[in-house]
């Protein structure tokens, strides 16, 4: 939330100019969901937010696209509310014109608090419906692989060398 208010210090500089700002770092939670299920960012992704409260989803569209077209693993940001509820959807069909069906999609709800879920699921599989503002959801690259564990949860990650 740096960034809202950084800009509220910018539009307000009178009002605001004298207020202590410090910015420290945290744990995201795309590094909370993705320790979670494995590694699924252990090589070259990408960050993109689908609330189009503050931006065009025609502009969140040619993102995801490029992207994906990129072979970038992906974690998506606000996906999804009672108010906004095609951009799952209309996600998922934008990377399935770039990945494979059953790439790995880690679905993490409210990681590290009380009503913690992480499913794994394939993009094909998605459901919209699963997802809501508390949720991050991890996308594979095309090299990312799920690993069955016996008598544990499966692992998903992204192997830091790419074929070829």
């Amino acid at each position: 939330m740096a960034t809202a208010l950084i800009e509220a210090l910018e539009e307000s500089p009178a009002e605001l100019g004298g207020v202590p700002l410090r910015v420290v770092p945290g744990l995201s939670a795309m590094q909370a969901a993705a320790a979670r299920a494995g590694a699924p960012l252990g090589h070259d992704f990408c960050v993109i937010s689908l609330s189009d409260r503050l931006k065009p989803w025609d502009l969140i569209a040619r993102r995801l696209d490029a992207a994906a077209g990129a072979d970038l693993a992906l974690a998506l940001y606000n996906p999804g509310s009672r108010a906004r509820r095609h951009q799952v959807g209309d996600a998922r069909t934008i990377l399935l014109r770039h990945r494979a069906p059953e790439t790995p999609v880690v679905v993490a709800r409210d990681v590290g608090g009380p009503e913690e879920a992480v499913t794994i699921t394939g993009l094909a599989d998605l459901d919209p419906a699963a997802v809501d503002m508390r949720t991050v959801l991890l996308v594979g690259s095309s090299t990312t692989r799920l690993v069955s564990r016996p008598g544990r949860e499966p692992m998903v990650y992204t192997p830091r060398r790419h074929p070829g």
